[in-house]
């Protein structure tokens, strides 16, 4: 724990002032308020940026068996199983997302529309991109020792996490769940993949190529 504080203080103050902010304020209050600020620049950056909570930690899984089988086993892991949870959560509740709720309860209220994004109705609790995001990158703060990494990858979290309420797919409670959901997974599947002994896992991609080159 204490190896990981650069990503964990920062972290939970995160869910202090969400929490704060959820517990008093309105839903649709809070959203239109975290959703005010929109230029240019920012449309586009959290249109494109959104997507590293999407497909990207697979890649990234990818990438990582050319360094270490481990890392990508990790990632890989605690994706499954965070998004796993999220699915099931999501069909559980059955939340409005914000299009929905708007047109449902306030019909005169036009959320901000950013070109190229569709914005989806239902499945709004708890945030899928930002449990994956979460999990991505505290998974990836367990492979090195630097604090200033681990709170580089914290702030590349909860942009995703933000960029979820900056395009209206998601409310800040969707968010702050979400991101809880994908750091508990992150912290659980490193705690058990740590009791196996996978010494192939120390293995890479580069060490066959590099063998079959030589």
């Amino acid at each position: 724990m204490k190896k990981y504080l650069a990503f964990y203080i920062p972290y939970f103050i995160f869910i202090i002032v969400f929490s704060l902010l959820i517990l008093n304020n309105e839903k649709a209050d809070l959203h239109l308020w975290l959703t005010s600020l929109h230029t240019n620049f920012s449309d586009i950056f959290f249109r494109f940026y959104t997507e590293v909570g999407g497909s990207i930690p697979f890649i990234i899984a990818g990438v990582f068996l050319f360094v270490k089988y481990r890392i990508s086993l990790y990632v890989l892991v605690a994706q499954l199983t965070s998004g796993l949870i999220v699915q099931i959560a999501k069909r559980i509740f059955e939340e409005q997302r914000p299009k929905l709720y708007f047109q449902t309860h306030f019909p005169d209220i036009l959320l901000h529309k950013i070109d190229g994004v569709n914005l989806y109705s239902t499945h709004s609790f708890p945030s899928g991109h930002t449990c994956s995001a979460f999990a991505l990158f505290l998974t990836l703060s367990f492979f090195t020792k630097k604090p200033l990494i681990h709170f580089i990858f914290f702030i590349m979290a909860f942009l995703v996490g933000y960029s979820r309420i900056y395009l209206s797919q998601h409310f800040a409670l969707d968010v702050l769940v979400g991101s809880m959901i994908g750091v508990l997974t992150a912290v659980i599947c490193r705690f058990y993949l740590d009791k196996f002994s996978i010494k192939w896992a120390d293995g890479s991609l580069k060490d066959i190529i590099y063998r079959k080159v030589k």
